[in-house]
């Protein structure tokens, strides 16, 4: 079994607009692929007179429904954009809003190869937008993971393309807009490339994508959970962000809330396995498992349970900077994608 493409699905977060509050979680609203304007608004003419800085939030999420991990995820820009604006990555968080992405300082973008290039070579230059060298986004840095490719699309099978590691120290320097990239020692290209078809990005590299529970607590004088045994089952597609609570009304009892979703219904000790249902995907947020064990001792009402669960998806920032002045384009747009391997 592995993951297939059309499982890695693309989701909008909380809130979509322009202010501070801009992001937050993972929502079911779904980004569609290669649509105009999925992710971003138009640039009206006033806005290309004076220029703007702005912010949208993704997840990337894998909708598997044997829940099968993306092991070590690589997120790049695959083709920056060809207008006048530039547009750099910034990893996020489960939660974080604008307001917070805004205070980041690791920025990861593309550029174009400056010169041809051969097997074997272990530098390389490249050509980036106004606004990304060390003097504005500085997308490439030392000890960096980064792809080069002359591929059509990201997944053509008849263009090459590879990752490579920078050197930790001295792997680049700027002059202007260029940058020269110097590879780990003991690394060099393994294909020949043409300037003039080849894009070079630095690499978000992310923990492996999978659903997962923490933060477990109990709240009870003589009653028990082996949440070691029996840790909360999550669902890579029904698995949220959230943080549960669950309420005992008397010794076999309880209900369920979570900190967004609000009340997800009542479950019972020996009632069978409570797994309360995320009706956006009809698939359960998460299972706990029933029987003796994992519940143990005698609970009583008000005693409480509390963990937190973790969805299959990863949160990226795209940093739109439009400068003042710049032209219309027709068709402008940004590639981003993703990379990994599955279990």
């Amino acid at each position: 079994m592995a993951i297939q493409t059309s499982e890695i699905k693309w989701y909008k977060p909380t809130i979509v607009n322009d202010t501070t509050a801009n992001g937050g979680i993972l929502t079911a609203n779904e980004i569609p692929d290669g649509v105009k304007n999925n992710v971003w608004p138009d640039v009206p003419q006033a806005e290309r007179t004076s220029g703007s800085v702005k912010y949208r939030k993704s997840f990337i999420k894998v909708a598997n429904d044997d829940d099968l991990k993306l092991i070590e995820p690589k997120i790049f820009i695959e083709t920056h954009t060809p207008g006048d604006d530039s547009i750099v990555l910034i990893s996020g968080t489960q939660t974080d809003t604008q307001a917070e992405a805004d205070d980041y300082t690791r920025f990861y973008g593309a550029g174009d190869l400056d010169a041809n290039v051969a097997a074997l070579d272990t530098t390389i230059a490249v050509n980036v937008e106004s606004g990304n060298s060390a003097a504005g986004h500085n997308i490439f840095q030392d000890g960096d993971l980064i792809r080069i490719s002359d591929q059509t699309t990201v997944d053509d099978p008849s263009g090459s393309s590879e990752f490579l590691r920078l050197a930790a120290t001295a792997g680049v320097s700027w002059n202007v807009d260029k940058a020269t990239l110097t590879f780990a020692a003991g690394i060099s290209l393994a294909n020949s490339y043409l300037a003039a078809e080849t894009k070079v990005a630095s690499v978000i590299e992310v923990v492996d994508i999978e659903a997962s529970a923490d933060n477990w607590g109990e709240s009870s004088t003589s009653g028990s959970y082996d949440e070691t045994t029996y840790p909360p089952i999550t669902d890579h597609i029904g698995t949220i962000e959230q943080t549960w609570i669950i309420t005992f009304s008397d010794a076999t009892n309880f209900s369920c809330a979570g900190d967004t979703v609000g009340s997800v219904g009542s479950g019972s000790i020996g009632g069978g396995d409570f797994a309360p249902n995320n009706s956006d995907f009809s698939k359960p947020y998460f299972t706990l498992t029933d029987g003796t064990p994992p519940w143990g001792g005698t609970w009583a009402a008000g005693e409480t349970i509390t963990f937190k669960t973790h969805p299959a998806a990863v949160a990226v920032w795209e940093k739109r900077t439009v400068p003042a002045g710049a032209d219309s384009l027709s068709g402008n747009k940004v590639i981003i994608a993703i990379s990994g391997e599955s279990e």
